[in-house]
């Protein structure tokens, strides 16, 4: 019965082995796996050995007891790799090293334990003894191996409790299925003592694990059925290790979302699949992997013929996807890059693709290339974000003030923050640099919660800025938050300092995406004294759509309507209609960029109620502001 048992586990061994190596991405939960199919096939092996070897009398009693010692060695040795692979999956997708190590430790003294329990059991047979005639008996402890798999199923269940928020679907059902066998085994060997199944119920686990987790160890996207991004990572360090120059390319598809939008979900999967297809089937010489969402990567070794690759590529997209008869254009665009014997890490190669495939777009260029360029404005980037990361004065970050002159008072009644941001060494970082970058990995709330703050504390601890009114640039995520005003209430309150002298700057294309709900909140908080100005008007698509529907105070109109004697002079018509327009609608108008005595004279004869610009001061800090108001008052 254990020999046919053990002959059917060989028999699934063979048929789980077959579908699992046809995939070459091997995770590291995969390797633990691979460790555990080898291990049962050596452990079906050396069981039935051991009992033929009893059988047919074919080894003498010291080499039949070596044989028997190395069965219960194997079979534990075989329930430690198992429990290891478990526990991997367990963490897989928060996957670290050191997460397993209590895990291979606790493992590693349990094992170890077992192995000079088995060895110590030679001179003593205290476990088993093997008589001359070569028969197998059971000793005083016989059941003791067992009891060391006691601690096996302890880990298992530590890291259930332990990560139990986080187990997966399939994690829940491969442990709860994996009980049936289990306990198959301990009713059989109850019943029937002498019969031995272990090696079979271990494999039917095995079976359980690979049905339960194919698709994730595979790592196949359900879509297009190309290997995905986890696939590619793996790929990538593969080739690092050997050393062999490689080239990939990262291919994002822009219209396939508007496509799904108009044909419907299921349309839009098949056309993704269709495309995936024939790109895989085109490239058959090079690996294609799906990473997520429509982006692609191409990974291939043919680095000579870079340039026919390229036309290659660049043909098969333009060939785009068929939908019913009909041809559909896709719109594409590629990076390439090419492995340097520097880069030692997947991430880091995949994230100069990346940044060469944003680039890309902000140019608005179809293909790219990864360049020393590139590379220097990447680590640009990081440096920036890195510099951004703690957010305070001691880490360099500064308000500085524009004043913004009144044409009505003959004074400096407003004044702009803004932001600066201080190297080590003295210097600054442009915020034509850093703020981008800040809007763009979402920085920019922390940012402007300090601004905030910084500003309330720079209104409310100097008495030179009494009767001044301070204008912050205010991004979209503030907006359309709903918690924002109970937010910015406690720090306004906070110190002290009435809701009108704090506006709220902010441009057009910031809200147009979402306008209705900046209105909401618009409207209350200016329900709660917080006036807002329209920031840039005259720049790309301005129209009258937000100053018609916005509780708007003021409207600034852009340098490149006033920077310039020249655009002024040019221009006069059409400011001093928006200044009439503005005023007829109860809203004040400053104009931004002015330079020379004579584009304020120009601008104060147009009717504009505050001109900003550096004929009167340059943005400044709050040390140079306040010498700055109190010159400027002792004058006038």
């Amino acid at each position: 019965m254990t020999i046919i048992g053990n002959c059917i586990a060989l028999c699934i061994l063979v048929l789980i082995a077959q579908v699992f190596f046809r995939n070459k991405y091997f995770t590291k939960a995969s390797n633990y796996y691979i460790s555990c199919l080898l291990l049962t096939l050596l452990a079906a092996i050396v069981n039935t050995l051991r009992l033929e070897a009893v059988k047919q009398d074919l080894f003498t009693r010291v080499w039949t007891s070596l044989l028997v010692s190395l069965d219960f060695c194997l079979m534990l040795l075989l329930t430690t790799a198992l429990v290891l692979y478990l526990v991997c999956k367990i963490t897989e997708h928060f996957f670290a090293e050191e997460t397993l190590k209590f895990a291979k430790i606790s493992l590693f003294i349990t094992y170890s334990a077992l192995f000079l329990t088995v060895v110590f059991n030679l001179p003593f047979e205290y476990i088993f003894s093997v008589n001359e005639d070569g028969i197998y008996n059971e000793g005083v402890v016989h059941y003791l191996p067992y009891l060391f798999v006691i601690p096996q199923i302890a880990t298992v269940a530590m890291y259930c409790v332990m990560y139990r928020k986080k187990l997966t679907k399939s994690i829940k059902r491969a442990l709860i299925e994996s009980l049936v066998p289990i306990v198959f085994v301990t009713i059989l060997n109850f019943i029937y003592p002498d019969i031995s199944v272990f090696v079979l119920a271990i494999t039917l686990i095995e079976l359980i694990f690979f049905l339960n987790f194919q698709h994730q160890r595979m790592g196949i996207n359900g879509v297009t059925k190309l290997h995905d991004g986890r696939s590619f990572f793996n790929e990538i360090n593969r080739r690092i290790k050997q050393k062999a120059p490689f080239k990939a390319y990262l291919i994002s598809i822009r219209n396939l979302g508007i496509i799904k939008q108009n044909y419907g979900h299921k349309t839009g999967d098949e056309l993704l699949y269709q495309f995936a297809f024939a790109f895989e089937r085109a490239f058959s010489d090079a690996s294609v992997f799906h990473m997520y969402g429509t982006n692609f990567t191409l990974v291939t070794d043919n680095c000579e013929n870079a340039e026919e690759f390229k036309d290659r590529l660049i043909n098969q997209l333009n060939l785009g996807v068929t939908y019913m008869k009909k041809q559909l254009a896709i719109d594409y665009i590629v990076a390439e890059h090419t492995w340097q014997e520097d880069e030692s890490k997947a991430d880091t190669f995949y994230e100069k693709l990346e940044h060469a495939l944003a680039i890309a777009k902000e140019t608005k260029q179809k293909y790219i290339v990864y360049t020393l360029d590139l590379e220097i404005a990447r680590l640009r980037k990081k440096y920036v974000i890195n510099r951004m990361e703690k957010i305070s004065t001691d880490e360099g970050f500064e308000i500085w003030f524009q004043p913004i002159y009144s044409n009505a008072k003959a004074t400096f009644s407003s004044m702009e923050v803004l932001l600066r941001l201080k190297e080590k060494n003295g210097a600054f970082i442009s915020p034509a640099e850093f703020i981008p970058i800040a809007e763009k990995t979402g920085q920019i709330v922390p940012i402007t919660w300090f601004v905030i703050e910084e500003t309330c504390k720079a209104l409310a601890e100097n008495p030179e800025l009494d009767g001044v009114r301070a204008s912050i640039n205010l991004p979209m995520l503030h907006l359309v938050n709903p918690n924002f005003e109970s937010r910015l209430n406690r720090i306004v309150d906070g110190y002290g300092v009435p809701h009108d002298r704090i506006s709220f700057e902010f441009t057009e294309r910031v809200i147009l995406d979402d306008l209705d709900v900046a209105e909401k909140n618009m409207r209350k908080l200016a329900s709660s004294g917080y006036t807002f100005y329209l920031d840039d008007f005259g720049v790309g698509y301005s129209n009258f759509n937000c100053v018609l529907r916005l509780p708007l105070k003021t409207v600034k109109l852009d340098m490149s309507l006033t920077s310039t004697t020249e655009k002024l002079k040019e221009h006069n018509n059409l400011v001093c209609i928006l200044t009439d327009l503005f005023h007829d609608m109860g809203l004040n108008v400053v104009a931004e960029g002015a330079e020379t005595s004579e584009q304020v004279e120009l601008l104060k004869n147009y009717g504009v109620d505050g001109i900003q610009g550096y004929y009167f001061a340059k943005p400044m800090p709050i040390a140079k502001l306040k010498e700055f108001l109190k010159k400027s008052r002792i004058s006038k």
